[in-house]
């Protein structure tokens, strides 16, 4: 169907000065768009760039078409028009509609992110300032560093200067101890005014060094400096715990501990912090050591001891207390090479006195612990029932390994030998209870009679530590409890 409107204005046809005009190629034009080219020179046809046929000196030589007119004088094709002309306004309405909520959309993200980048531009100058104070402060430390190496090698050069000294004058003394005679006793005294000049020569150095001032400049510095860390630390976890719960503040308050120390954890790490739970009992001073694995939160062993400088405290009882006797799990860490290689995660399967045995030597809570102790042997390498040994505590060479006081064996407890099987020592005369295995395949035919646990995550690592030439150079690094965070 012949358009009603011209292909190049995109105005509506008319009978005045929109009439249309047909050009020789088959382009058809209103009378207004053909004047306009006339008028820049010869006609050439917008579309294919074909000249027009015939002499042309104004727009009236270039035919009517009457096809197109008779179409617009159509009552049913006027009708039609109207209607196209009606869906026309209703979508422009729609799409102006819809455009202006595009706009607004828009602005008002606009308007957020220049104030967010306004923020951002804020923050930037404070924490430059922030950094240059830091870099300032960095730069007194490292200068007072400077200043006690030297004062500290000055000071050990005297130490030797008098040391030698204090030799000089203890050999004119032995010589005083052991002369018979007044010209032996002379010939000493004779040299007590070097000796005067050389001892009173060396305490005036002494005294310059003692009046050096860069110990009591390093410990105000030094003050300084932790209080500012450990205000940050307590800030931070502060917030994160009042974000977590703004009613709430001891961790006994908290429905979810788990997931609650999982937030300060987060907090503390922005700060480069560390999260430790400290257990005073009786004058003892020991602390553990909290951190986050794979959607587990892992209370490592006891420690003789206070936590490092700057870092954020818990209760350990706190921590300890969230333990569900119901569904004990306790971690053991393995390295060698000098690397961390993993961590194996073990579900306790009873309440036995040997599990529990296991479990106090996972936590170290009753003095020792399995950390820092040696992997002893592997049994049928490569074989189904491959397993590790390992939980000599007091030698760390397979000869020890006595049980805590009060855990004995128990009743034993027979189950069939699968992989992840974790179970303890009870052969021969049991002088070695505290003594673990861990199986790292099946083995059908086989069972055992005091079984600890299951390992639910880790079981490679074990089984790598078995391909070791020497199972010994494997160490079980650190061990501990395990808290499953919820979902």
């Amino acid at each position: 169907m012949a358009s009603q409107d011209c292909q190049v204005c995109l105005e509506r046809f008319d009978n005045a000065e929109r009439r249309p005009r047909c050009l020789s190629c088959g382009h058809t034009l209103c009378t207004s768009c053909l004047t306009d080219i006339l008028g820049r020179g010869q006609l050439l046809c917008p579309f294919c760039r074909l000249p027009h046929n015939g002499t042309v000196q104004s727009v009236d030589d270039v035919p009517i078409n009457y096809t197109v007119v008779s179409l617009l004088e159509d009552p049913a094709f006027s009708l039609a028009t109207q209607r196209d002309q009606a869906l026309l306004v209703e979508l422009k309405r729609e799409a102006s509609e819809l455009n202006t909520e595009h706009l607004v959309t828009l602005n008002c993200h606009l308007t957020r992110l220049r104030d967010f980048q306004q923020k951002l531009s804020n923050q930037c100058v404070i924490h430059q300032n922030q950094l240059q104070a830091l870099q300032a402060l960095v730069g007194r430390h490292e200068s007072l560093l400077e200043a006690m190496v030297s004062t500290s090698n000055e000071v050990a050069a005297r130490i030797d200067e008098g040391e030698g000294t204090r030799t000089t004058l203890e050999a004119a003394q032995e010589q005083v101890n052991s002369a018979s005679s007044l010209l032996e006793v002379a010939q000493v005294h004779q040299d007590h005014d070097g000796r005067s000049v050389m001892v009173q020569g060396w305490v005036a150095k002494a005294q310059d060094v003692l009046g050096s001032q860069a110990l009591s400049r390093a410990k105000e510095i030094e003050i300084v400096t932790c209080s500012a860390l450990e205000a940050a630390v307590e800030r931070n976890t502060a917030g994160a715990a009042a974000n977590f719960s703004p009613r709430k503040g001891r961790y006994s308050d908290f429905d979810d501990i788990p997931k609650f120390l999982s937030e300060i954890l987060k907090a503390a790490s922005l700060v480069g912090s560390d999260v430790w739970a400290v257990h005073n009992e009786e004058g003892r001073s020991r602390c553990a050591k909290v951190t986050l694995l794979d959607g587990y939160l892992l209370l490592h062993s006891l420690r003789e001891g206070t936590p490092p400088v700057y870092t954020h405290k818990v209760e350990y009882l706190d921590v300890r207390n969230m333990v569900d006797r119901t569904c004990m799990r306790t971690f053991l860490e393995f390295s060698w090479n000098g690397q961390v290689q993993g961590r194996l995660i073990i579900k306790l399967a009873n309440l036995a006195p040997r599990t529990r045995q296991f479990f106090y030597l996972c936590s170290g809570e009753r003095g020792p612990s399995y950390a820092n102790t040696r992997l002893l042997e592997v049994e049928n390498r490569g074989r189904p029932g491959e397993r590790i040994w390992g939980g000599d505590y007091e030698m760390d060479n397979g000869t020890g390994g006595a049980p805590l006081p009060g855990l004995t064996m128990g009743d034993l407890n027979a189950q069939s030998v699968t992989a992840g099987l974790v179970a303890g020592f009870c052969y021969a005369n049991d002088h070695k209870p505290a003594h673990f295995t861990i199986y790292n395949n099946d083995h059908p035919i086989a069972y055992e009679e005091c079984p600890i646990g299951q390992v639910e995550h880790g079981l490679d690592v074990a089984c790598r530590a078995a391909k070791l030439t020497n199972i010994q150079d494997a160490v079980v690094s650190d061990s501990g409890i395990v808290f499953p965070l919820s979902v």
